[in-house]
C-alpha cells in the first residue's frame, strides 16, 4: 500500500496562516501528478486505484478543486501547469 503520509501533509498545509491557493497548487503539482496517469501528449486520467475515502483520493479530489477556481492550462506535452490569476467580477 502506498505510503499516504505525504497526502496528509499537503492536505495539512491549507491550514497554515499563510496558506495560499495558488502558491499550494503549484507546490504540491508534483505530488497531484502521483494521482494521475499522463500519457505523453495526451490530458491527463485519474488513476484507476483512487479509492474513495483515502488520503491520496482526498488530495486529488481537494486540488482538481481548488484548480478549479482557477483559469489554467496544462501542457501536454512538457506535462507542466500554467496558473493565471484568478479573475474577480463586479
Amino acid at each position: 500500500m502506498f505510503d499516504e503520509d505525504i497526502y496528509l501533509r499537503a492536505l495539512a498545509e491549507m491550514s497554515n496562516i499563510h496558506f495560499t491557493e495558488k502558491e499550494w497548487l503549484i507546490n504540491n503539482f508534483g505530488l497531484y501528478k502521483l494521482t494521475l496517469n499522463w500519457p505523453p501528449n495526451l490530458p491527463p486520467i485519474n488513476r484507476c486505484y483512487l479509492i474513495k475515502g483515502t488520503l491520496r483520493e482526498k488530495f486529488n479530489s481537494t486540488y482538481k478543486e481548488i484548480l478549479s477556481e482557477f483559469e489554467y492550462e496544462l501542457n501536454n506535452e512538457k506535462q507542466t501547469l500554467i496558473i493565471k490569476d484568478k479573475h474577480f467580477w463586479l
